[in-house]
């Protein structure tokens, strides 16, 4: 990356291949992921917090981030 930093990408069809391989690699993955979570080391960046009912609302302020950069971080609809 750009900025030194390494990302990670999952395709998630890939999993077809060789099941047994990708499951055991997501599993790891993911257990590291939740763990830097549960530690507060990785915490999610929410820009928004919109009832189910307004999700169409919702998609527009998520839309609006990639077209004019005004959302920075993630919208999340609660049920």
């Amino acid at each position: 990356m750009p900025n030194k930093r390494n990302a990670h990408f999952f395709n998630l069809w890939a999993g077809k291949r060789n099941r047994a391989r990708f499951r055991a690699e997501i599993a790891a993955d993911l257990t590291a992921v939740f763990d830097l979570a549960a530690a507060g080391i990785l915490r999610a960046l929410v820009a928004a917090r919109i009832p189910l009912a307004e999700a169409a609302g919702a998609m527009e302020l998520a839309e609006s981030e990639t077209e004019t950069g005004t959302v920075t971080g993630k919208v999340v609809l609660i049920p």
